[in-house]
Formats: C-alpha cells, sequence, structure tokens
C-alpha cells in the first residue's frame, strides 16, 4: 500500500517506516546532544539539560495526548474536518495549560535554569510551537502516513543537529543560544507540514455509517484530559528528575548536578527511539481491539517483556563495566560517573519502556483514565522515593527506577483486571 491513503497498516509497514524514523532521528538527536555537551561546561549544561527536561514535560506531556487523540479518532468513519478543527481548538486550549502550568512553577524553573531570562523565554515559544508539531504528528499517524511521519522527525533531528553545530563553530555558545536552537529546528521541521497534511486528511474522510455527531474542541478536550494528566505525570517522571536534581543541587554541586543530567540523558537513549513511536502503535492497536484480536495483542505484550528481560541481563552489567567509559568518550572528560549509578538508571530506563507499552493498549481500548492512574501511580512512587533515599542525584537515580516499576506493574495489573470482567460481560470504553 503507498503512503498516499490510509487503511490497515500492518506491524512490518510499522517497524519499517516509523520505527526506522524513530530509530535515525534518536541516534542524530543523541549525536545533537553530545555536540551541546562540548560546547558547554558541566555547570552550564546543567542549565541546557534542565531546559531540555523541562521542554519535554511542557512540549512532549502537554500535547502528546492530541496526537493520541488524533491518531486513535482519524482512522475512524467521521467527518475529519471537524475532527481538525476540534483539534485545533484543542491544542489552543492545552497551549494555555501548558503556559499556566509554566507560571505557576516559574520560581522552580527559574532556579533549575540558573535565572536565565533568554532561557526561559525560550520555553514559552517552545509551548507555542509544539501544539502545531503534534498536529502535524497525530494527523500524519492518524492518516498512515508514516512514512512521511519519520521524514518528518529526521528533518527534526538534522535541523537541531545542524543549528548546534553553527553554533558551535561559529562560536559564542551558551546555554540560551541551544535552547533557542531547538524551538527553531521544531518550528522549521513541523509547521511547514500542517496545510499539506490538512488538506490530505480532508480529503481522505469516511463518511460515517449513520448519524453521528460532529467532534468538537469541548469533547475532543474533555476526552483528552485524562490523557494530559497522563502524559504529565509521565514527562514528570522522566524528565521532571533531573530538573529536580539541578533545582536541589546544593552550593558546589552544579557540576555534579550537569554530569548526572549527561549520564542520565545518554542512559535513557533508548527511551527517544521508544517514546516517540507510542502513538504510531495506536492505530493498529485499535484496529486489533475492534477486531477483538485480544489475543494477538498480549501475546505482543508477553514478547514484549521477554525482550526487555533479554536486554536487562546483558545490558546492565555492561552499563555497570563500560557505561562509565563511554560518557567520558561521549561528552567529554569532564563527564564521570560511577558504573553502579549507570546500571541504575538503565534499569529504569527498560521498566519506563514497560509501562509506556503497556498504557497504549489502553489508550487504543479508550480506557484514558486506566492510562491516568497508571502513570499518576508511578509519580507518586517516585516521589515518595526521591523524598526517602539520601543523596540528591542517588535520589533521582533510585526513585525514576521505582517509579517506572510501580507504573508498569499497576497497569499491567489494571489490565489483566479489564479482561477479566470482559470475559464476564462488556467492556466500558470511551467512544470517540
Amino acid at each position: 500500500m503507498s503512503d498516499s491513503a490510509p487503511g490497515r497498516v500492518g506491524a512490518r509497514r510499522l517497524v519499517g517506516a516509523a520505527g526506522l524514523g524513530v530509530l535515525v532521528s534518536g541516534l542524530i538527536v543523541n549525536v545533537y546532544l553530545a555536540v551541546v555537551a562540548r560546547a558547554l561546561p558541566p555547570a552550564e549544561y546543567a542549565t541546557f539539560g534542565s531546559f531540555w527536561a523541562l521542554a519535554l514535560v511542557l512540549g512532549f506531556g502537554a500535547f502528546l495526548p492530541l496526537e493520541q487523540e488524533l491518531a486513535r479518532r482519524l482512522p475512524l468513519p467521521g467527518d475529519r474536518r471537524a475532527l481538525l478543527r476540534a483539534a485545533v481548538g484543542a491544542a489552543g486550549v492545552l497551549t494555555v495549560i501548558a503556559l499556566l502550568v509554566l507560571l505557576v512553577t516559574l520560581p522552580v524553573v527559574s532556579r533549575s535554569l540558573d535565572g536565565d531570562v533568554s532561557s526561559l523565554l525560550a520555553l514559552v515559544a517552545l509551548c507555542v510551537v509544539s501544539a502545531g508539531q503534534f498536529l502535524v504528528r497525530g494527523t500524519l499517524i492518524g492518516t498512515d502516513r508514516l512514512v512521511r511521519h519519520a521524514l518528518v522527525m529526521v528533518l527534526d533531528a538534522v535541523a537541531r543537529l545542524g543549528i548546534a553545530v553553527a553554533i558551535f563553530v561559529v562560536g559564542g555558545a551558551s546555554a540560551s543560544a541551544f535552547c533557542w536552537a531547538l524551538v527553531a529546528a521544531i518550528a522549521l521541521a513541523h509547521v511547514p507540514q500542517l496545510p499539506g497534511a490538512w488538506r490530505r486528511a480532508v480529503a481522505w474522510a469516511r463518511p460515517a455509517p449513520g448519524p453521528r455527531p460532529p467532534a468538537t474542541t469541548r469533547a475532543l478536550t474533555r476526552d483528552a484530559l485524562p490523557l494530559l494528566v497522563g502524559s504529565v505525570c509521565a514527562q514528570l517522571l522522566l524528565n521532571g528528575l533531573p530538573v529536580l536534581v539541578v533545582a536541589e543541587a546544593g552550593e558546589g554541586s552544579e557540576a555534579a548536578a550537569g554530569v548526572f543530567v549527561a549520564a542520565f540523558t545518554l542512559a535513557k537513549a533508548p527511551l527517544s527511539m521508544v517514546v516517540p513511536l507510542q502513538s504510531a502503535v495506536v492505530p493498529t492497536l485499535t484496529r486489533l481491539m475492534a477486531a477483538d484480536r485480544r489475543a494477538e495483542v498480549l501475546l505482543m505484550l508477553v514478547k514484549g517483556v521477554a525482550v526487555l528481560g533479554a536486554v536487562a541481563a546483558v545490558g546492565v552489567p555492561l552499563a555497570w563495566w563500560l557505561g562509565p567509559s563511554v560518557v567520558s568518550l561521549v561528552f567529554g572528560p569532564d563527564y564521570v560517573i560511577g558504573g553502579l549509578d549507570l546500571a541504575i538508571i538503565l534499569c529504569g530506563v527498560l521498566a519506563h519502556i514497560g509501562l509506556v507499552v503497556v498504557t497504549q493498549v489502553h489508550v487504543a481500548r479508550g480506557r484514558h483514565r486506566d492510562v491516568a492512574l497508571s502513570w499518576t501511580a508511578g509519580l507518586v512512587a517516585a516521589g515518595l522515593t526521591f523524598w526517602l533515599v539520601p543523596g540528591v542525584i542517588l535520589s533521582g537515580e533510585v526513585a525514576f527506577g521505582v517509579g517506572s516499576a510501580v507504573g508498569a506493574v499497576v497497569s499491567a495489573l489494571i489490565l489483566a483486571a479489564s479482561r477479566r470482567r470482559t470475559d464476564h460481560g462488556p467492556d466500558e470504553r470511551n467512544e470517540a
């Protein structure tokens, strides 16, 4: 099937198109982060690392629900023009929410950015640009434009790397310069794609079988709110902890915090490839669930757990043994961290991948409240762990792993309980 028409997308096509794009873009983004680390001393990289984490919380966290809802709704029959208009309105609502959250948390955010006003303004601009970014991504995924989606992600990564290299070569590199470069790259890669993605989505609209109320901004926003809770909790768990570590690092510990941020960023590199792929899985899972092919979904989950177990058996000892040398090689000799620290972080990364995969099944089933509950449980567990474990850096490492593991277990238990209810009666779900 060509990329110009929507339809049933097989797993091979999904892995071949979206998966390859995410893999390539993830590798480029990690090269980009290494370039930034080479250009900045550890203390200043801590400021950029905080911006990077905050950008994921306020950008990815706030707008991923919009991408997921478009990925779930667009394959269904209905008025796509009305759906896209509602999505634009929902994007505006999510932008306002992100900016309000930024305002409320301004004291902590400003401290984590070392009081840099330019970096703070770049964060405001990123909230606005992210609305267009995730409108494009959700529209491309929902209309099975997976090849185009992959190309846009690669273009985004190349733009980030190209601008960062230019700043590094020209000189005058600063944390704020790289912050604004990130905003510019996202805008250049995504915003020009929006008109074309909109036109193709409208042209491929399929009439609904029978009377169906048109999508509205209020309805779309209401359905996305539980996903918003889950998405923000997910980003706080994944990227809020580095910000908290930097903000809570005492006087003279700024360099150690910067080393932690760099090592944490490198260790969670697999997540930069898995997390963006999660919405691309939703249309396929939605079709499997709608066709009552739940056994296939369960088999996919079992295989995923087996793969994660095999990776842990090999990857954790390697992270302990070779990890410190890799961190110093990638970021420079000033970035020194222990092997145990990296092994702990990698365990958390693998648990986090499991949590991401299981929650996408809840999204496909329309059980958005289960998504919110899973991620909230993980975040609460991480917060308690961070408070109880002594040492700000060690507490950040352990809290990430404990929170991810607790969230994954809670999500799996919810899924198992819902399967038992389905066996004895109809499954309650949100309707598009």
